[in-house]
C-alpha cells in the first residue's frame, strides 16, 4: 500500500517520527501538525463491524496521548462492511468521516501534454529552507491549514532532508510568485508523488503539471503512484494514471 509506505518514509525522516504496531493497528506518524503524515491503519483486512469497532478503539487509544491531528485510514479492499455501517461504528469510537482519496498508478512515462504548458515560469528544485517553506506554504494555503504547519514540518525535517529520495520542485510565475509545487519520493520499487498543490488563484493553467513533470524527470525512472483528491483526479488521469481503489479516512471529532 503506497500510502502506508509513504507515511512510513516520512516517519523515518522526521526527527520525532514513530512507527508503532499495537493491538491490531499500525501507526506511521511524523509527529507534527501535518495531519496527512500521522496515519493509523488496521494491520489487516476488517471482516466485520465487531472487528472494526475493536480496531478503531485501539487506534483512538494509541493516538490520544499525543494530542496531534491524525487520520484513521482503511483501503477499500480491506473494508468488508458498507461505508454507512463503517461510519456508524466509527462514530461510536469518536471518529467522523473526513474524505476519500483514490489510489492511482502509472507504470511507465507520463502521457504527452494535451495543451501547451506555461512557458513564463521558473522551476526550482527544493534545496534550501526558503524553497522548502514556499512548497509547504503552498500546501497549507491549498488545503486550508495554518502556515504554522510549515514551521513545524521543517523543524522536524519531514520533507526535503534527503536529496537522494526527495525530489521536490516549486514553480514560480513570471512575477516570481510561487504558484505550484510537487514532490516525487523514491520508495524503492515505486516513486510516490506527494504534496502537489497550486495556489487557488492560479489553478487550471498547467502549473501543477509543470511541477509534477519536473519532479518525475529528476527522480529515478520507476513506476509511479499517488493518492488523488477528487479535484486532482482529472489531471492525473490526463497524465496517464489509472484508478485502482479508494482509501477512506476518518478523524477525531
Amino acid at each position: 500500500m503506497h500510502w502506508i509506505q509513504f507515511n512510513e518514509s516520512r516517519a523515518r525522516c522526521s526527527t520525532r517520527g514513530q512507527i508503532r504496531d499495537i493491538n491490531g493497528v499500525h501507526a506511521a506518524w511524523s509527529h507534527t501538525q501535518l495531519i496527512i503524515n500521522n496515519l493509523t491503519t488496521p494491520n489487516a483486512p476488517i471482516p466485520n463491524a465487531a472487528d472494526l469497532k475493536s480496531c478503531a478503539g485501539a487506534a483512538v487509544s494509541d493516538a490520544v496521548p499525543y494530542r496531534l491531528p491524525w487520520m484513521f485510514g482503511i483501503p477499500e479492499p480491506w473494508l468488508h462492511v458498507s461505508l454507512d455501517e463503517a461510519n456508524t461504528v466509527l462514530a461510536s469510537a469518536g471518529l467522523r468521516y473526513m474524505m476519500y482519496m483514490t489510489v492511482m498508478e502509472c507504470p511507465g512515462p507520463l502521457a504527452e501534454p494535451l495543451r501547451p504548458l506555461p512557458g513564463d515560469v521558473v522551476v526550482k528544485r527544493i534545496d534550501s529552507p526558503d524553497l522548502a517553506a514556499d512548497s509547504l506554504n503552498l500546501n497549507c494555503r491549498a488545503y486550508n491549514m495554518p502556515l504554522t504547519v510549515t514551521e513545524d514540518v521543517l523543524a522536524a525535517k519531514v520533507y526535503f532532508s534527503n536529496p537522494d529520495t526527495d525530489f521536490g520542485f516549486v514553480v514560480y510565475n513570471g512575477d516570481g510568485i510561487p504558484v505550484s509545487t510537487a514532490t516525487a519520493i523514491d520508495l524503492g520499487d515505486w516513486i510516490y508523488v506527494a504534496a502537489v498543490a497550486t495556489d487557488a488563484e492560479q489553478r487550471k493553467q498547467g502549473y501543477a503539471e509543470v511541477a509534477m513533470r519536473a519532479a518525475l524527470t529528476a527522480a529515478p525512472r520507476k513506476p509511479t503512484a499517488l493518492d488523488a483528491s477528487r479535484m486532482g483526479e482529472p489531471l492525473y488521469a490526463q497524465l496517464g494514471y489509472q484508478r485502482r481503489f479508494k482509501w477512506n479516512f476518518w478523524v477525531p471529532g
